[in-house]
Formats: C-alpha cells, structure tokens, sequence
C-alpha cells in the first residue's frame, strides 16, 4: 500500500484529505500525524521519527505551522512518535483546554513556574524574528533533504506564517534560502500561504478571524491548488 503522510499543527490535523487528494499523489492511503499546537521542529522530527518505525511513505505533504513555536522534554506521557517532547506556545498553553481532543500533561516533577519564566525568557530575548526564521529555514532544508535522500516525494508549504522578505533586509546568514528556492517541491514561502489562500476563499459574512481552522471545503479549494501545483513542475 502506498501511502500519504500530513504532518503540520492543529492546521494539518483538522485535514482530512480527500480520496481525490489522496489518489491523485499516487497513494492508496494516508496518515495523519499532525499534532495540536505543535513547531516545526516536531514536524521534522516526528516525520524522521514516522518513516524510521514505519519505513518510506510513497508522498509526504508538509503544511509549516508558526515559526515561534517550540518543544522541550517535559511531558508526562510517553508517546510512541514524540517520546516526551511537549509543544511550546505561550505559558498558558502548558494545559490541554478540556474542549480539546489532543491531551497535553506537564511532567509533574517540572517546576511548572520555572518553565513558564523559562518560555517567558525565551520569548522575550529575540529582538526581531531572525533567529526564529532562520531557525526554521533551515529545518526545512534538512527536512526536504532527508526526504530526497529516502527518495520520497513530497510538497512542503507555509501554512500560517506569510513571510515577508521585507523583514530580512540587510540580514545576513540567509543564503541558505536559495536552496529553498531552487525546490520546486517546497512552494515559494513568500508569496504563498495556505491558510491565507483558504481565507480569501470565504464569503465577506464568514471572515470573522483571520489563523482560523477552516471546513472541509476550504481544505478541498487548497488540495486543488496543491494539485494544480504539482503538476505545473512536473511539466
């Protein structure tokens, strides 16, 4: 069986990709290991973590969640892909919200004021974005690198963020960001954003939030695009 793998935040896990999706990337099924409220460090991780238990899925489609996102070792449950890495947003996100279906627990043996001064601290000491993209730029080389090595096709895309190469000029150290641009498979990061793309396809009466978590039909306006995309580098 030939298999599609989604790994992103609370924006992949709501997605459920339709058989249309699904087949049309020569895939026979999918697995959906995208997490609430996750980074893309976890993306990374866990989808090196997925194919070394799991072996090569045949298409891997990466959505990347907020660049400010993190993870430190801190869980109380042991989980069979993330180990005890727990995802860092803000400190009052170091509880699960009961309304939510991923359940979240702080190792009780962490001094949970200690770690909220810590993502307080974290937080706080960047002056601008720069660390954080970079940080992230460079993941997604590694990652797309990984799966070119595994021989395993894939499309990666902004999902939340909208960069702006605005933000980056007169930075030095991004040279590296050509080699995202000379991958077909990863989507230009600059002028496309899947939640963005989702958004603008609403009616005006239901834009009420913009980083909302669309319906189905949203999902299925971005699988097409995804599609269309594919096949325009293929050609």
């Amino acid at each position: 069986m030939k298999r599609l793998l989604i790994n992103g935040c609370s924006f992949g896990w709501r997605w459920t990709p339709s058989t249309e999706f699904v087949e049309s990337l020569g895939c026979d099924e999918y697995v959906n290991i995208s997490k609430v409220g996750t980074s893309f460090h976890r993306t990374c991780r866990s989808t090196v973590e997925w194919i070394a238990q799991n072996g090569d899925p045949h298409f891997v489609v990466i959505p990347i969640t907020f660049y400010t996102r993190w993870e430190w070792t801190v869980s109380a449950i042991d989980d069979e892909i993330d180990g005890l890495w727990f995802p860092i947003q803000r400190a009052e996100y170091l509880e699960s919200d009961p309304k939510e279906e991923t359940v979240r627990k702080v190792d009780p043996d962490v001094d949970k004021d200690k770690l909220k001064k810590l993502i307080e601290y974290f937080n706080g000491i960047s002056p601008t974005i720069r660390g954080f993209w970079d940080k992230l730029f460079t993941e997604a080389v590694l990652l797309s690198g990984f799966l070119d090595a595994h021989k395993v096709d894939y499309l990666m895309f902004d999902m939340c963020n909208e960069f702006d190469r605005i933000h980056l000029s007169d930075y030095k150290g991004f040279e590296k960001l050509k080699l995202l641009e000379q991958n077909k498979k990863v989507l230009d990061l600059f002028n496309f954003c899947g939640n963005r793309y989702m958004w603008n396809s609403l009616e005006n009466k239901e834009k009420i939030d913009y980083n909302i978590h669309h319906a189905p039909a949203q999902y299925r306006i971005l699988e097409k695009y995804l599609l269309s995309y594919k096949e325009s580098i293929r050609s």
